[in-house]
């Protein structure tokens, strides 16, 4: 199509023992993280099926806080903040994901409990649901 720009996706990946730990990110912040625990693509080849419309760049820039954040949960350490997302979800997941970054770190809460944080009683099977579609897993635990 004339004048359709193509997103610009960067990823980097990283590896601990046998984890394989991939990233996205775009100018605007971070997409999502992937794990594995076999080695069977790089950083593109495992996104590439994900974003199959997107031209793919293997890049840290625009990954570095997304691994810093990753690498510092894999030392036991909170995993810090301060970059942007560009991912979308829905108002309830935003919720959720904003909800479960106030658990102390080392701390675990049942579906039910994270449901009672953002006022949804009954709600663990809607938590569930909304963890289900995590884009960023240990930034968002």
């Amino acid at each position: 199509m004339a004048g359709t720009t193509v997103p610009e996706i960067y990823c980097w990946e990283i590896s601990v023992d046998d984890l394989n730990i991939y990233s996205a990110s775009t100018r605007e912040g971070a997409l999502r993280i992937g794990l594995t625990l076999e080695k069977q693509y790089d950083c593109l080849g495992f996104f590439k099926g994900l974003f199959p419309n997107a031209r793919l760049v293997k890049g840290y820039r625009f990954n570095r806080r997304v691994v810093q954040a990753v690498e510092a949960a894999l030392m036991n350490k909170r995993p810090g903040g301060g970059f942007d997302l560009a991912f979308s979800c829905t108002p309830f997941q935003w919720m959720v994901f904003k909800a479960i970054t106030t658990i102390p770190f080392g701390e675990t809460r049942r579906y039910g409990e994270v449901g009672l944080m953002v006022g949804k009683a009954g709600g663990a099977r809607a938590v569930g649901q909304a963890l289900s579609k995590n884009p960023l897993p240990v930034v968002f635990p």
